[in-house]
């Protein structure tokens, strides 16, 4: 936050945040995010950053069917709205030389059983499995009241992560996305996606 505004919200004593500024833009970044998962021995999916048509094609070569996120969500525009680019499969037919523009990050599809959204305030943790009756791969870009939710027991070893994930970020609160590929009750089942640490 660049602004007269964001000055004052960055430095005010006393304040409770959920979170930070500056921790949310240090916790923004998505490969640092999957690096972080990756060193407190969370399973990630294999992910490619590059501007390299070749390096490209041979990852989806490697790991296909693959889709291609955002590294960040979308700033503002001139109205204050912000607009999303959802996590999408993508042709490594369509890639050419346009790639070589600015890095892409490409990961492999998880072949996913379900969805879970972890939300993390303080030491408590909620989770939720998510559906949505039409599979899709990113169940955020649909119509969210179509969307089936359950409570679900996060294995310990993953809250441990999630915990030490936030403190290392210097966050207090942070919404999780998991992919299942089975059993919900093996550690090992559970793919990190990324983290939301915006309090909406």
């Amino acid at each position: 936050m660049d602004t007269p505004l964001g000055g004052i919200l960055n430095n005010l004593h006393g304040a409770l945040y959920v979170n930070h500024p500056a921790a949310v833009t240090r916790a923004d970044f998505k490969p640092a995010q999957l690096q972080r998962f990756a060193e407190l021995g969370l399973a990630i999916p294999p992910t490619l950053v590059t501007n390299d048509v070749q390096a490209a094609r041979k990852f989806a070569a490697e790991h296909g069917p693959i889709i291609y996120k955002t590294f960040r969500g979308l700033p503002r525009d001139e109205d204050g709205h912000t607009g999303a680019i959802w996590a999408q499969r993508i042709d490594p037919e369509t890639f050419d030389e346009s790639l070589a523009v600015m890095p892409h990050l490409f990961q492999a599809e998880i072949p996913k059983t379900g969805d879970v959204r972890v939300t993390v305030v303080g030491r408590r943790v909620f989770a939720q499995q998510i559906a949505a009756p039409d599979g899709a791969l990113d169940w955020r870009r649909g119509n969210w009241d179509d969307l089936i939710h359950a409570p679900i027991t996060v294995p310990a070893s993953i809250q441990a992560a999630l915990h030490s994930y936030l403190a290392s970020f210097g966050l207090v609160f942070g919404c999780f996305d998991f992919a299942l590929t089975g059993d919900p009750d093996a550690p090992e089942h559970w793919t990190a996606i990324e983290c939301n640490s915006n309090g909406q």
